[in-house]
């Protein structure tokens, strides 16, 4: 990067990581990634969500979108699903995506015994029809340069869980909008779950935060203007 007159970084974690490489702080910029707000909308078609994934409607719907692969953190996911599942059994947990770990964390569920509440629904196109139907978004990365879908769940209302790693903090403010946990800890997504799940004003004022932050932080027109 040095070669570069100058470097433009999508978060601060990122920017960080650049200097610890030697890059010089006065050669770079921070101007995060935008998300179309005409696109993502905070209400969805709940009875169409129900019948694409087989849902009833008395289920918790809980995402993740991610690859599958080890830093984006699933395997904690699957390891906190059987006490959130004692207190909310209706929760169902949809995975979207894909990646080498799949079978592996498919056969990680059937080894729990929660094969019939994890649903591995594969990459879509369509998240901005599914977003804003989940209850919650759950994202425990280890390493995260920022989470566009963190973004887009925000535009749509969705309160979020995530690690705190990376960018997702300039995403995710704690108490705000939603909850950060330390990476790699099965019991703090439990516990963050159902603080969730046992207050549905909290997840609705969490959503509107979210909502109004992307508004404020992440919209197409501010990030072009950063560039200009």
């Amino acid at each position: 990067y040095s070669m570069y007159r100058r470097v433009v970084t999508i978060s601060e974690g990122i920017r960080r990581v650049l200097f610890t490489e030697g890059l010089k702080p006065e050669k770079t910029n921070l101007i995060h990634s935008a998300v179309d707000l005409d696109r993502f909308k905070t209400n969805g078609d709940i009875d169409w969500f129900h019948r694409e994934f087989g849902l009833d409607p008395e289920n918790i719907a809980i995402g993740t979108v991610a690859q599958f692969i080890p830093r984006k953190g699933h395997r904690y996911i699957i390891e906190a699903a059987p006490k959130i599942l004692e207190i909310f059994p209706g929760t169902r947990f949809l995975f979207f995506g894909q990646g080498p770990l799949e079978n592996e964390l498919q056969a990680l569920c059937r080894k729990t015994g929660i094969e019939n509440r994890v649903f591995f629904v594969g990459f879509r196109t369509d998240l901005e029809k599914i977003l804003p139907c989940l209850d919650i978004l759950l994202h425990p990365a280890s390493m995260e340069g920022l989470g566009v879908s963190l973004l887009q769940a925000a535009a749509s209302g969705v309160p979020i869980i995530g690690a705190h790693a990376g960018g997702i903090p300039e995403v995710v403010n704690h108490g705000v909008n939603g909850f950060l946990i330390k990476p790699a800890d099965s019991q703090a997504i439990v516990d963050s779950v159902l603080s969730l799940l046992q207050d549905p004003e909290k997840r609705r004022r969490f959503g509107r935060a979210g909502r109004e932050k992307v508004e404020r932080s992440f919209s197409i027109s501010t990030m072009v203007g950063a560039y200009m």
